[in-house]
């Protein structure tokens, strides 16, 4: 895959143009620090769960990991489990919420993959449920997991008209 033109989200023009690249071991730390950043704040209502950075490998073993950068930072990844095209992970810097990056990386995973993917989210993670309702995406949660603490939800087609992310090389899975 290379790199395209891009246009810049016009609803968040401040947010500048968004990279989305293969995951490489030179990016381990960085995303390592981050993932714990984000999800000790996201998950902080859970008491029983101690976050660390240490997880973060076992966290993405077998997906496809995109890191998204803005400006040469690192500023968040995806972990993408390609055989069920289930998105297990979304992480941004909380310095970089609400700039359309969000948007940007799942309509990035639809044009890439070429088909709708699911997630779950904890339904006590209600900003994360608001986002992605606000983008389309429908509650698929089987009547057998009702009581289950997460929500099953499915993508629409598509988010933007088109995706003003770019991404710049060919991806590898972080399979071991």
């Amino acid at each position: 895959m290379s790199g395209r033109p891009v246009k810049p989200d016009p609803e968040h023009g401040r947010q500048g143009l968004l990279q989305i690249l293969p995951y490489t071991s030179d990016d381990h730390d960085v995303l390592a620090a981050l993932y714990e950043s984000v999800a000790s704040r996201t998950f902080a209502y859970d008491y029983t769960s101690l976050v660390d950075a240490s997880q973060f490998q076992s966290l993405v073993e077998g997906e496809d990991v995109w890191v998204l950068k803005q400006a040469g930072d690192r500023i968040g990844f995806i972990g993408y489990f390609t055989p069920e095209h289930f998105l297990h992970s979304l992480y941004i810097d909380y310095a970089h919420h609400k700039r359309g990056f969000g948007r940007q990386a799942l309509q990035f995973l639809l044009e890439n993959y070429g088909c709708r993917h699911e997630l779950k989210v904890h339904r006590i993670n209600q900003p994360a449920l608001k986002f992605y309702s606000a983008l389309g995406y429908e509650d698929i949660t089987a009547q057998a997991d009702a009581h289950q603490t997460w929500q099953r939800l499915r993508s629409p087609e598509t988010i933007l008209d088109h995706s003003p992310a770019i991404a710049v090389g060919e991806q590898v899975s972080h399979r071991q």
